[in-house]
């Protein structure tokens, strides 16, 4: 209670309504601040900066992080669609999709991709992390390719300046000033595999204000699946998005500085039938968000800002499905929380065998005696386990109250003469849809205290609510509140110390708090080594932590229980959980160097890193177990290198090498198969070499870059071959006419080998994919 009160204090006593984390169009104001006397260095020139790791705009080679930096100009040359196809160019960091949900995911060096759960994703300083149900839907934010300014990876845990889910890493996505976009740009972009992409964006002034207004529509088909031939789609995923986005920036005076952002998106996701619907379960999303910044200037060697959001998610998704009746009857889903192996057999498995008409007759018999002798209370456990083991091969372990359960749910379906109504299924409408609602507000203070010292400290309050009949059975909410502190201290010459940690308290998990501790030698004055230690946590979200999942299905066809709505009889609830923080410890060696003379830029990083308490299970409703027991050390190598060789070419050369071992907790409750899905989820995504190298030409106002990807020992439980490879050139013109600056490209991708990404029907049936850029910017 006396944190939340400070909090509000203060929020009231600093009169501002609004800030960001540190991002670039802020520090252009405040560069004095930054820019004092740190003895052999300057930040002035051609030197290297990055302004996420510690809050803090520092030079590269003061860093407490490895970091990735990636230019408007790399995104332009690379070509790239989407952000997840950018991070395919940051050292570590592997693409894909899950298995369950059509969305993107990513990984560094290893992770599960069901859900992207384990990075803090920002965009000019807001979270688009979901709290409700933990995941990063790339499809839902607003940000065109073409309005980023700079894309910041800090590759390793950095709770201590962002909190939980800043677990793996950061990716920091820093949009472009509307000073910097003056005028009008309009781009489509035409391929196969119906990719329809279409862009228009201008940016101008009011009076001393500027601002940006983008409108962007993006679609394609996915993968076309592992049976499809000659461009042929077979694979249920494509997707339709669009939004409208604006920037305002307001100068109040030389000390301050308003900003406004806000967006509307809107868009269709094509999803894949379960067993059992009747149509497809098509998801429709409508997103917004209203951010705004205040940043002020108290004198050059200290400034504040104040930011705050508010966002909103709405995904409407419904499907008629059909299910055994048995499955709907009300003693089975308190059945299911007690023996839930059981469950699924008397609801789904016995059901199965009177609906299929090919039912074996002596199978049958043998059913109809064991229904009978368990809805008469006629048969002991032990005999109920051997009948099954002897006639289906499957054990059990039964006690009484199952039997019990059992007997009520087939007495309800005894007509009067046999138990024929087993085979009754019934059908109806049921609804997955969400809203999610995130409020949060933030204060951060930057000081510089001295020549060789300097703070950046903060506070924020942050709720998040979700309201779903399905997932909670109406609404709830999580408050989250934060203080942090990061200093940075040049102890001598050539040494600098970051220290920092934030500690974090929430409703729904138990406090945390999140250190860091670098040292970096300076070797020269853009040369250091840095060591660091840190340690990150990542919050069990709302679904993990509170469930109140069941599937209600409406208007039921008729059926034998006579009911009209009946609730699926798996769920889960809160009771069944006790899940913690799932927790990192890193240690990292590292390497910056750059050097002017060679136009060169180089980045490596060793590492070890252990993870414990992973709730690496899937959380869907019929996963029977979930756990955070999980246990992986990874530990490898990260490069990185940028090279500007002459004047009109330029070489970006990444990859890792990712060692990692996955030691799975209590397995008691687990079948065979579910364990060996359990030592390998946390690995689809790793390989053990990657590499991508791509080099770029400039010529007379046209452009060629030629990139290719690499992976070694990849993915090795779907395809045989162990490694995924493929080429992509990039090929661009533009021309200058009386103001007017028109542009076309090319973009070829060619996979050379034919491994699947990840699950095997993430596949194309084409090995070329083409795309035609044309545009026009006035």
């Amino acid at each position: 209670m006396l944190l939340k009160n400070t909090i509000f204090s203060s929020f009231g006593l600093i009169a501002l309504a609004m800030s960001i984390e540190v991002c670039a169009a802020d520090m252009a104001v405040f560069d004095p601040l930054i820019d004092g006397d740190f003895g052999a260095l300057s930040l002035q020139g051609d030197i290297p900066v990055a302004l996420t790791a510690a809050r803090l705009k520092q030079p590269r080679a003061q860093v407490p992080a490895s970091i990735t930096v990636i230019e408007a100009k790399q995104i332009e040359a690379w070509g790239v669609r989407t952000i997840p196809d950018l991070m395919r160019f940051v050292p570590g960091m592997f693409v894909g999709h899950g298995d369950d949900q059509n969305n993107r995911a990513i990984a560094y060096h290893a992770s599960s991709p069901n859900i992207m759960r384990r990075l803090q994703v920002l965009v000019d300083g807001r979270s688009v992390f979901k709290a409700g149900i933990a995941e990063v839907v790339w499809d839902d934010i607003p940000v065109a390719m073409e309005d980023i300014q700079r894309v910041e990876v800090v590759r390793g845990p950095n709770a201590a300046s962002y909190g939980a889910n800043a677990f793996l890493g950061v990716i920091n996505i820093v949009t472009k000033h509307p000073a910097d976009t003056q005028g009008t740009r309009i781009r489509f972009r035409k391929g196969n595999q119906g990719v329809e992409d279409s862009l228009v964006s201008h940016s101008g002034m009011v009076h001393d204000d500027t601002y940006r207004l983008t409108f962007q529509q993006n679609a394609d088909n996915g993968f076309d699946g592992r049976n499809a031939t000659n461009g042929e789609d077979d694979w249920r995923d494509s997707r339709r998005h669009g939004f409208t986005s604006l920037y305002y920036d307001h100068q109040i005076n030389e000390q301050t500085q308003l900003n406004w952002e806000a967006a509307y998106k809107y868009g269709n996701t094509d999803m894949r039938k379960s067993d059992f619907d009747l149509d497809y379960p098509d998801q429709m999303t409508r997103q917004g968000f209203v951010m705004a910044k205040l940043i002020h200037e108290f004198n050059q060697n200290h400034f504040s800002h104040m930011q705050v959001y508010w966002q909103s998610d709405r995904r409407t998704q419904g499907v008629h499905g059909c299910s055994p009746t048995t499955s709907f009857d009300p003693v089975l889903l308190q059945e299911y929380r007690a023996n839930p192996e059981w469950t699924k057999f008397v609801a789904l498995g016995v059901p199965s065998l009177y609906a299929d008409s090919n039912t074996d007759p002596g199978t049958l018999a043998a059913a109809n005696y064991l229904v009978g002798g368990i809805a008469t209370n006629s048969l002991t456990p032990e005999q109920v386990e051997q009948l099954i083991e002897d006639n289906l091969g499957v054990t059990y372990d039964l006690q009484q109250s199952d039997l019990d359960a059992a007997a009520v749910a087939f007495g309800n379906a005894y007509n009067g003469s046999d138990f024929s109504q087993l085979g009754q299924w019934a059908c109806g409408t049921n609804d997955f849809s969400v809203r999610e609602d995130r409020y949060d507000i933030e204060w951060q203070d930057t000081v510089q205290w001295a020549p060789g010292l300097r703070t950046v400290s903060g506070m924020s309050y942050r709720r998040d609510s979700v309201d779903s009949a399905t997932y909670f059975n109406g609404a709830v909410h999580n408050d989250t509140y934060r203080v942090f502190a990061n200093g940075e201290w040049r102890a001598l010459t050539h040494l600098v110390f970051n220290l920092g940690g934030m500690y974090e308290t929430e409703d729904s998990n138990a406090s945390a708090f999140s250190p860091r501790v670098a040292a970096n030698l300076l070797l020269t004055q853009q040369q250091s080594l840095r060591l660091v230690y840190s340690q990150a946590v990542r919050s069990p979200d709302l679904l993990e932590k509170k469930p109140n999942y069941s599937v209600l299905i409406r208007d039921l066809t008729d059926n034998y229980l006579n009911l009209e709505d009946g609730v699926f009889f798996m769920n889960q609830v809160s009771s069944t959980r006790g899940l913690d923080h799932e927790k990192i410890t890193s240690v990292e060696l590292g390497y910056y160097g750059n050097l002017p003379e060679l136009n060169l830029e180089l980045d490596v990083k060793a590492y070890k890193d252990s993870l414990s308490q992973l709730i690496s299970n899937t959380i869907a409703l019929n996963s029977v177990y979930i756990a955070s027991d999980t246990k992986m050390d990874v530990k490898g190598v990260d490069w990185q290198l940028n090279w500007q060789f002459s004047r009109n070419n330029w070489l970006w050369w990444s990859g890792a090498y990712v060692d990692a071992d996955v030691r799975l907790g209590d397995t008691r409750q687990l079948d065979d198969q579910e364990i060996d899905r359990l030592a390998k989820v946390e690995l689809r995504l790793s390989a053990e070499w990657s590499n991508n190298v791509s080099w770029h030409h400039s010529g007379n106002n046209w452009g060629s870059t030629l990139t290719y990807f690499w992976h070694d020992s990849y993915n090795d439980f779907n395809n045989s071959e162990g490694d995924f490879r493929r080429l992509e050139v990039n090929l661009t013109k533009t021309w200058s006419v009386q103001g007017y600056k028109p542009e076309v490209g090319l973009l070829w991708h060619h996979l050379i080998n034919d491994s699947r990404l990840v699950y095997p029907d993430q596949a194309y049936s084409v090995n070329d994919i083409y795309l035609f850029r044309a545009g026009i910017t006035f």
